[in-house]
């Protein structure tokens, strides 16, 4: 007697296609029922400045006309950039974790330009923001020299440090990236 070998193959891809269609009607049923309740936070954030881009770049160009800033920490002497990620080659300011003293030296550019109002924040991703407060600022006829109170900072890493002036109505936040060792 001569017995037929059977052949599975086409039982095993058809099993195959049957598994892939029910994971794919599973996937579907459960982004169908847990859906996000709102993007808007984050889309209304990233929509306004890629629209309002030209007039935030007309701002910093005005506020670079009227005024000089300069971040100091040690002997270090930076810049704040707007917006930071299009020059690649920033310079990190180094921090420390304890005892940091940073200073903001303003240079009125324009002998009319007003006294500028500063807020200063210190960023980690995945962290609250370092808010600086209580920051002294002497005026003389060319210039500001600002103290920021002493802070300490937890751990090492990559930082940002915001600056935001409140310029002509508008807040410029300048970003200076910082590396704590």
């Amino acid at each position: 007697m001569d017995t037929k070998e059977k052949n599975y193959w086409p039982l095993g891809i058809l099993s195959i296609l049957f598994i892939g269609l029910g994971l794919v009607v599973a996937l579907v049923v459960v982004a169908i029922k847990y859906t996000p309740q709102s993007d808007n936070s984050y889309l209304h954030q990233h929509t306004y400045t890629d629209s309002h881009i030209n007039g935030m770049l007309a701002a910093y160009n005005a506020f670079k006309q009227a005024y000089g800033l300069e971040l100091v920490s040690g002997g270090q002497k930076l810049e704040p950039l707007f917006p930071f990620y299009l020059n690649q080659n920033t310079p990190l300011l180094w921090l420390s974790n304890r005892g940091n003293h940073l200073g903001l030296q303003v240079r009125y550019k324009d002998p009319k330009a007003p006294t500028l109002i500063f807020s200063v924040s210190v960023l980690r991703s995945k962290q609250k923001p370092l808010t600086l407060d209580n920051i002294l600022c002497e005026t003389q006829e060319k210039g500001s020299t600002c103290q920021l109170p002493p802070f300490n900072l937890p751990l090492k890493g990559r930082y940002q440090i915001m600056v935001k002036i409140n310029f002509k109505g508008e807040e410029l936040p300048l970003i200076q990236p910082a590396f704590v060792r």
